[in-house]
């Protein structure tokens, strides 16, 4: 655990020590160690990271703030993994989605970047051992089949879109944790959020019609539930593949409720 005086010097690199008035550890991230940095005008997110540097997310999220959809980063320490961002007050989103955050969501998908594409068979192949890869073997299966048979939407994803990583206050919706950002298809985004606030069928569409509003690139996207529906079969088993490496049980038992929902749906 980092004590608050080793916080205080680290944070000397951007901001005065005397100026901290508080810090805290942040519970919600699974992946890193998160501290709210407070002084008396603002705050500030340290984010410790574990696994890799984020170098193509904190590039975007540089350049995708100057349009007020992600907090900015002030400060990055890439030899000790830390880095620190504008402090964004608000709470998790809990509700719908709005417009405008489609619009945020839109542009993100936008931005002119380009990497390797996430390879979602060769992600899934890592839980290929888990329960819940052996349960879903031939639907994993038709839906990679499936997906690999239509268009690809290539977008820069953000690729993690739990209500975790969306915050909400007065003036609207923020994306935050862009450590997992690379090129994918959209669809991989518009599944997740799909999946995070539970969306109806009727939501769903609504979803995919408001986001083709929202874009620049209509004449490359087109509507369809079906693939949005494979989407969400593998972003499910992901998700709840990561969980279950963890043990951490009540983030998985809601999504294995989805999972058989979703299943039951593409097969009937």
């Amino acid at each position: 655990m980092i004590e608050h005086h080793q916080l205080v010097k680290m944070c000397s690199a951007f901001i005065e020590p005397a100026s901290v008035i508080s810090s805290d550890r942040l519970l919600n991230g699974l992946s890193n160690d998160n501290f709210l940095i407070r002084t008396k005008q603002k705050g500030y997110l340290l984010k410790c990271y574990k696994s890799h540097w984020p170098a193509i997310g904190l590039e975007a999220q540089r350049f995708l703030s100057e349009f007020n959809i992600c907090p900015a980063p002030v400060w990055l320490d890439k030899k000790n993994s830390r880095a620190v961002f504008n402090y964004i007050e608000g709470n998790t989103s809990q509700s719908g989605i709005t417009l405008s955050f489609i619009n945020k969501l839109a542009q993100v998908h936008n931005y002119n970047v380009s990497t390797a594409p996430i390879a979602i068979a060769k992600e899934l192949h890592f839980y290929q051992s888990s329960d819940v890869y052996t349960q879903y073997k031939p639907q994993i299966e038709q839906a990679l089949k499936a997906v690999a048979a239509m268009q690809f939407d290539e977008g820069f994803c953000h690729n993690d879109l739990v209500k975790d990583n969306i915050i909400v206050n007065a003036s609207g919706m923020y994306l935050i944790d862009f450590e997992y950002a690379k090129t994918n298809d959209i669809y991989f985004d518009l599944a997740s959020l799909a999946i995070s606030f539970n969306l109806s069928e009727q939501n769903e569409r609504a979803l995919l019609a408001d986001y083709e509003n929202c874009t620049v690139r209509k004449n490359k996207f087109t509507q369809s539930i079906d693939k949005l529906n494979c989407y969400k079969l593998l972003y499910l088993v992901l998700c709840i593949g990561w969980y279950e490496q963890r043990a951490i049980k009540n983030k998985s038992v809601e999504l294995r409720a989805q999972l058989n929902k979703i299943t039951t749906l593409m097969v009937s």
